[in-house]
């Protein structure tokens, strides 16, 4: 599911109602199965009042009920012909999943199955091919769950039932409503009632975006008192001058009104969507004299500016690109600040950011005649060149807006890159890398968890360290150098604590080596096998191990960078945040279970060039086998290519293509050479940050549904769950874990009167969620 503009932190209300969306929507990059929908199951109806906000913001939105195809909305098979994209409109690209709205029906009804009612069975099936939107706990988000939730905007709201009814009342007026301006305040009726009356500013955008549909929905009283507050206060009639009229002077921001006006059309711009095309009409003609940020099409007229300069770029030798990339940074920077960049509409400007700094970073080499004297030159900064590559490429969506892009990257970055490339396999080949018996063996210290990320590059691991900081993990960085060749069947067993068990003798076809005294190739389970004899617990993608077992020591994978660098190719880079937040996630899951820390580990990094790497050619009959940019030499052959050894037998030597050119044509992912991208390895070790907080459940009582909790000492930075399971946060039967307040109490609620009975465990949560300690209860019963 995708949407312009919602990538950024959200600042409206709808905004991150549309940004929980896609997260439901989420699945592996370059996945073969996407979800076929995400079903919004509403058995109230509580948000009918955002269909027309949403159907205007999405345009892969749908609604169940009578058929009306300009609103988007019909009957259950519609809906499925839809999805199957078998009609001819409205059409949904195929990397898109769509939101399918229902209103008054509860997932409830959905599961029914045979019960369910006739009219939605065609959707049954959606629940197995599709996801459901619904809180942590399984069930629908309300408005009210929504907004107090954690997973939600984790607002402090009244809970009485006329704050509800305000609520539900405003919810059309909330939505364009800044979260700031919500957040750090106890919300009651009278905060939502405020937004229905008195706002002048945002009834008169509002009739600006739409006037026809504003006009007709307001009954006349309420029009004469608009027009009449339009006259005292902006000196307009909205039915004598138009919204042309309005629209003009709205862009040139004449008198303080009218600028007024402007700023609060920029804190919510996605709230009005029809007033950039009102601009674009009611534009003044002739040159522009004045301010252009306002001006829609200035904006437009700009990008198309510098989609040309970056076309140009292919032409231009790097000094001069890079000359002419920070001299278009000078000149449409400052775009990025007007609000066609909030609303998506300067993808190229957002792009110049990184092709600036990637500029900049290119302007030297890697300094160091050692291997590790680069490694450090590169560790201090020069590794931000690749990541400006990377972000550059992720910032364009359209064909125009990528050719563009692309001309610059291969402008400023190839020769930088391959530079790099040779003068790094120079001082290789002084400086051999270390070879097995020599280069460090990764272990485990008693209590951790090493967590091996297939691809994890050095500079993505410096993105990732920043993620798992701002969710209040500590990481300690090393770095390490990978074995050669760069390929995984011989860099994985290296990054492991079975190092040691592992020889190789001649070069296979696979690179890789052998168990040793056995003689037998390595193999899954095999390494499977040697990591429970050195006392190392395997766990499997998801499950958590047993950290609590005496001198508990762990691996496991995650991640599938490398992966998707293969399917996907340059297109890697725009979904590199999404495996990395996945390794984030399990990261902070096996600290929750108990792992003391966990290390992570990669076995080799990659070159990736939007357009395709450089090819070197290597005749067939040299080679025993040739992979992107190493490759087994055929018995005596002699190669004109450089040489490496393997890491596992270095009187072993293999073929390495020169720079970062490849063995065959067309590749922009690759990896097996030898570069500073390839062979420098990220070595992280992450525990919580928060210092151990000692805590106890001394009073469980339950009155009702509801059970009161409280915890010695009082520590307002703990939070209490009720869960079935202690260390699965998805087993919660609360809406959110709820912090401690005053006297170290809280309470939760179980909203399910079907639940009562169940037996569930009470925990306390330190601020990275992590249980503290646990109590078990039945819910509704009494300790």
């Amino acid at each position: 599911m995708k949407s312009k503009g919602t990538s950024r932190l959200a600042a409206t209300f709808i905004e991150r109602l549309i940004q929980s969306l896609e997260q439901a929507a989420r699945h592996p990059p370059g996945d073969s199965v996407p979800p076929a929908a995400v079903l919004w199951t509403d058995a109230d109806g509580q948000w009918k009042a955002l269909v027309e906000p949403l159907l205007a913001r999405l345009p892969h939105f749908f609604v169940h009920g009578g058929y009306d195809k300009a609103r988007r909305t019909g009957p259950a098979i519609w809906l499925k012909c839809v999805i199957a994209r078998s009609l001819d409109e409205p059409r949904i690209p195929d990397d898109v999943v769509p939101v399918i709205y229902l209103p008054g029906v509860g997932r409830q009804e959905l599961r029914a199955g045979e019960e369910c009612p006739e009219e939605l069975q065609p959707l049954i099936e959606l629940q197995y091919r599709g996801l459901v939107w619904t809180q942590r706990n399984g069930k629908d988000w309300t408005v009210e769950a929504f907004l107090g939730s954690d997973d939600g905007l984790g607002l402090d709201l009244a809970k009485d039932s006329a704050t509800r009814h305000s609520l539900q009342q405003a919810l059309r007026a909330l939505a364009g409503v800044p979260v700031t301006q919500l957040l750090g305040r106890h919300l009651e009726a009278e905060d939502f009632d405020k937004l229905l009356v008195g706002d002048q500013p945002r009834d008169l955008l509002t009739w600006m975006s739409a006037p026809a549909a504003t006009r007709g929905a307001w009954e006349d009283a309420r029009w004469k008192a608009f027009r009449s507050r339009c006259q005292a206060k902006f000196q307009f009639d909205p039915e004598m001058d138009g919204e042309t009229a309005a629209g003009e002077r709205l862009g040139l921001r004449k008198g303080s009104g009218w600028s007024a006006l402007w700023d609060r059309y920029v804190e919510a711009p996605d709230a009005y969507p029809g007033i950039p095309e009102l601009l674009v009409r009611c534009r003044p003609s002739g040159e522009l004299s004045f301010d252009k940020s306002t001006w829609p099409d200035e904006n437009e007229r700009a990008e198309a500016s510098l989609r040309d300069a970056f076309a140009k770029m292919q032409d231009s030798d790097a000094a001069e690109a890079r000359g002419r990339t920070l001299a278009l940074e000078e000149e449409h920077g400052l775009r990025r600040q007007w609000v066609w960049a909030r609303l998506g509409k300067s993808t190229l400007a957002q792009a110049l950011e990184h092709l600036a700094v990637l500029a900049r970073r290119t302007a030297s080499l890697p300094g160091g005649e050692t291997p590790d004297e680069m490694a450090r030159s590169y560790g201090e900064g020069a590794y931000l060149a690749d990541d400006a590559a990377l972000k550059s490429w992720a910032a364009v969506r359209t064909g125009a807006d990528s050719d563009a892009v692309r001309s610059a990257i291969r402008a400023l970055y190839l020769p930088w890159l391959d530079d790099s490339a040779r003068r790094f396999q120079d001082a290789v080949k002084r400086h051999p890398l270390p070879a097995r018996g020599v280069l460090s063996v990764v272990e485990a210290a008693p209590g951790e968890c090493i967590l091996f990320a297939d691809g994890l590059r050095f500079d993505l691991a410096q993105r990732l360290c920043a993620m798992l900081e701002a969710r209040e993990m500590k990481v300690s960085r090393q770095q390490r150098w990978a074995a050669l060749p760069t390929v995984t069947a011989t860099g994985k067993p290296a990054a492991s604590p079975v190092a040691t068990r592992i020889v190789g003798r001649k070069i296979p076809e696979t690179f890789s080596p052998e168990i040793a005294g056995a003689g037998q190739p390595l193999t899954t389970d095999r390494f499977r096998d040697l990591l429970g004899r050195e006392g190392v617990q395997w766990i499997p993608s998801g499950e958590a191990g047993s950290p609590g077992q005496s001198d508990a020591r762990g691996w496991t994978e995650a991640g599938q960078i490398d992966k998707w660098g293969h399917k996907m190719e340059a297109r890697l880079a725009a979904a590199v945040d999404e495996e990395l937040e996945g390794l984030c996630e399990r990261i902070a899951g096996l600290l929750v279970a108990g792992w003391r820390s966990v290390r992570v580990v990669t076995d080799h990094g990659w070159l990736l060039l939007p357009g395709g790497l450089p090819r070197h050619d290597l005749p067939n009959y040299l080679a025993e086998s040739k992979w992107a940019r190493c490759a087994a030499i055929k018995g005596a052959s002699r190669v004109q290519v450089p040489t490496a050894q393997w890491h596992w037998n270095p009187t072993e030597v293999y073929a390495t293509a020169p720079g970062v050119a490849c063995f065959s044509a067309g590749l922009e992912y690759a990896h097996g050479g030898l570069s500073l991208q390839e062979c420098l390895l990220p070595d992280l070790r992450i525990v919580p940050a928060a210092e151990a907080i000692q805590a106890r459940i001394v009073e469980i009582q339950w009155v009702g549904m509801r059970c009161r909790i409280r915890v010695e000492p009082m520590d307002t930075r703990l939070r209490v769950d009720l869960r079935t399971k202690a260390n699965d946060p998805a087993s919660s039967m609360a809406a959110a874990p709820k912090p401690l307040e005053e006297g170290g109490r809280t309470s939760l609620v179980v909203e399910d009167d079907g639940k009562a009975g169940t037996a569930v465990v009470a925990v306390v949560l330190d601020t990275t969620g992590r249980v503290l300690t646990k109590h078990p209860t039945t819910v509704g019963g009494k300790e």
